[in-house]
């Protein structure tokens, strides 16, 4: 016989968590859910933790004839930037003009655009980046002098020089006590004193800045577009013709010479990259060639030294591509001085213009 259970034994109830629900699933996939959900809690919390917050910043636009909130300046102005911030790192900020000029890293920096039309100026700083659209229009001629000469400086010399020839430039500033004159391009140095000489080694156009007294504010520029080197000619010694003799046994009749071989005019291979930017700016097309090519537009193209192409086709592709960026240019010539093929070497990361 079963003993009977005395009166003060107590019935004992085990709780057990999720029971109703394990009865019908498996514990298993209850427990892979529930770490799943916790992973995904765990990378979201890093992903709020490590954004940037990209609305600390604004762009401020300058110039010395506009100030205020001014979209819109001239060609050749020189436009102020700043980046209006009150984040205390402001390190990392990288201006990019849409110009396909270099990019220019600082919190203040200066450009001046050289061509009419709408930009987009973009400002990037880590994972942010922050756009505005700048209008660029024709300057007008102005002969109306300056209200206060004496407060902005001039640059004296010359607007054109060829390739390879020093060119001197100088302010004859009253009050001007020191002196700082830079090219506007990546890498170029400050030079002091009050005339500079620079000898530019390959043709296309410089803009060259003048700041006295350390006023960044009244920063000048001048336009120097500088020409392929041209050759030296050197003209014959002139030898006159004798006087004829009497008497003289005739001579033999002279044998015609060879008619003369077509003359090409004579092409550097920095004068033909100079001249393949102007297709990228459309100022030239692939007939503009012939001369050098010896009427052959559909001359061999070698590029970066894998792909080929033929001139005429290279020059319609590249054409209107302001991105594209030759660096290196070899011309290979016959006998005759006539350009047969032309290798290209260019930057690599804008092959998707293709």
């Amino acid at each position: 016989m079963t003993p009977r259970k005395s009166a003060n034994e107590r019935k004992v109830t085990t709780y057990r968590p999720f029971s109703k629900i394990t009865n019908h699933i498996d514990p298993m996939v209850l427990y892979t859910f529930l770490a799943l959900l916790g992973i995904s809690i765990i990378i979201l919390a890093f992903q709020v933790t490590g954004r940037e917050d990209c609305s600390q910043i604004s762009i401020e636009l300058a110039s010395r004839n506009n100030a205020g909130k001014h979209t819109s300046f001239s060609t050749g102005e020189v436009i102020t930037f700043k980046a209006a911030t009150k984040a205390a790192d402001n390190s990392g900020l990288t201006w990019d003009f849409g110009d396909s000029t270099a990019a220019t890293s600082g919190l203040q920096v200066y450009h001046a655009f050289t061509k009419a039309g709408t930009y987009m100026v973009t400002l990037s700083h880590g994972k942010c980046t922050w756009h505005q659209e700048v209008i660029i229009i024709n300057a007008l001629a102005d002969n109306t002098p300056a209200p206060a000469a004496d407060l902005y400086p001039t640059i004296d010399g010359p607007e054109e020089v060829l390739a390879g020839r020093p060119a001197t430039f100088t302010n004859s500033t009253g009050n001007a006590r020191t002196w700082q004159w830079q090219l506007l391009q990546r890498g170029a140095e400050v030079h002091s004193g009050r005339a500079v000489t620079y000898t530019f080694s390959s043709p296309g156009e410089r803009i060259l800045s003048l700041i006295i007294n350390g006023d960044s504010s009244k920063m000048v520029t001048k336009h120097i577009m500088v020409f392929p080197a041209q050759s030296n000619h050197k003209v014959p010694d002139f030898t006159p013709m004798p006087f004829p003799e009497e008497n003289k046994t005739p001579e033999p009749t002279p044998v015609p010479a060879a008619p003369e071989k077509p003359k090409v005019p004579a092409v550097s291979d920095d004068e033909f990259k100079f001249m393949l930017s102007q297709v990228v700016d459309k100022q030239k097309n692939a007939s503009d060639f012939s001369a050098y090519l010896c009427e052959n537009i559909n001359a061999r193209v070698l590029l970066n030294d894998k792909d080929t192409d033929t001139f005429s086709h290279f020059c319609s592709r590249i054409r209107g591509k302001r991105r594209f960026k030759i660096e290196v240019v070899n011309l290979i010539k016959d006998q005759n001085g006539c350009v047969k093929e032309i290798r290209v070497r260019y930057d690599k990361k804008f092959l998707g213009i293709f």
